[in-house]
């Protein structure tokens, strides 16, 4: 194998490719990524097995033929060149990688070492903008939960019936609900857990394009995401998600609007007592204001705040975790929100548009 390629574009492929090699690989080869060459094109992949990304791009080829390189080596002496060609030749099992002056001898491994990366070519495929697939899993993927012993809810549910996907995500404590229309109708619906770290390295790399199509094809076992330069592919989770429309309160007493920044800023100041005692912030919505408040029973500090809100409905007093709320409100762009509720104990729903909802669990007053 010997390909020249330029620099920059090395450099961009390796980064976006590392995304799927664990930092605690049991398998060496598991810590290179695979190097193959195909008419004009170099093929980089990596995997950690449950998760492979792979990633294309331009290159002059002398001689076709596949490696298997070390991928933090590799990335790390690509990424102190200058900007100039790279050249990468195999010979006699070593790879020597030329800069201008500059040389590597890397100790490779066979290409037939390296993992077999499976495709999904059979399946339900849908395709959407890849700035719209990246704000959905960017407004949903932070939900779901962080323990392992909740795996099915380490995932992101991806429903796609008639012409919307919706992406859900929760941790029993707090839901996110993403909707997207699509331009086409998709047939057979289909319902798939995806684990939630592919989903956040996908989003990632993701392109904030409005033209630029993603697909996704969804296989019995994987789910692949196919755009113009990269595919990444996962495994989809083995289980039942949660019935989340039972969560979603058909109907509610209060709504409120109010001002996003104006409640982060409060929510961040709370959470300086909150995040030492439980994360508990109190509220009170009465007339026109909002009321938060915290206190540490270790420390003696207590915090208050309020802010102005527009409210129809009478008065409630209710507590919730911060942090929940200062992770959706970090996540959220727009400034006018609105949150409805019911009793203190009931579930609540804060809403930016039609399209997204978030249920917030409130804590004992």
């Amino acid at each position: 194998m010997k390909l020249t390629v330029e620099r920059s574009y090395l450099s961009n492929a390796l980064g976006v490719a590392r995304r799927a090699v664990s930092s605690r690989n049991t398998l060496p080869i598991l810590s290179h990524v695979l190097l193959e060459t195909q008419d004009d094109r170099l093929k980089i992949t990596a995997t950690d097995l449950d998760t492979a990304i792979r990633v294309q791009l331009p290159c002059a080829v002398a001689e076709n033929g596949g490696v298997a390189l070390p991928a933090a080596q590799l990335a790390d002496w690509v990424g102190k060149l200058p900007d100039a060609p790279v050249t990468l030749e195999l010979q006699d099992g070593k790879v020597e990688g030329r800069c201008g002056k500059a040389k590597f001898n890397f100790q490779s491994a066979p290409a037939e070492d390296f993992p077999v990366v499976p495709e999904v070519n059979h399946g339900t495929e849908l395709s959407l903008p890849s700035a719209t697939l990246k704000e959905m899993i960017r407004l949903t993927a932070f939900a779901a939960s962080k323990e392992e012993h909740k795996s099915i809810l380490m995932g992101v549910l991806f429903e796609a019936r008639g012409e919307h996907l919706t992406l859900v995500a929760t941790d029993t404590h707090r839901l996110a609900w993403k909707q997207t229309q699509l331009a086409f109708e998709v047939s057979p619906p289909v319902s798939a857990i995806i684990p939630a770290k592919p989903l956040r390295e996908l989003e990632s790399v993701l392109k904030n394009s409005a033209e630029e199509l993603v697909t996704i094809r969804f296989g019995s076992s994987q789910v692949q995401f196919q755009s113009d330069t990269a595919t990444l592919v996962s495994r989809v989770l083995d289980g039942q998600f949660p019935n989340y429309e039972k969560v979603i309160p058909k109907t509610t007493e209060r709504k409120v609007k109010f001002d996003r920044n104006a409640l982060l800023g409060a929510v961040r100041r709370i959470d300086i007592v909150s995040s030492t005692a439980s994360q508990k912030m109190a509220v009170k919505f009465g007339g026109a204001l909002m009321t938060m408040s915290a206190e540490s029973s270790e420390s003696g500090n207590r915090v208050y705040e309020e802010i102005e809100i527009d409210m129809d409905g009478t008065d409630l007093n209710i507590a919730f975790n911060a942090k929940y709320l200062m992770e959706v409100l970090n996540t959220l762009s727009s400034d006018a929100l609105s949150w409805e509720l019911n009793g203190h104990l009931q579930p609540s729903i804060l809403r930016e548009g039609d399209d997204f909802i978030y249920i917030v669990m409130p804590m004992q007053a």
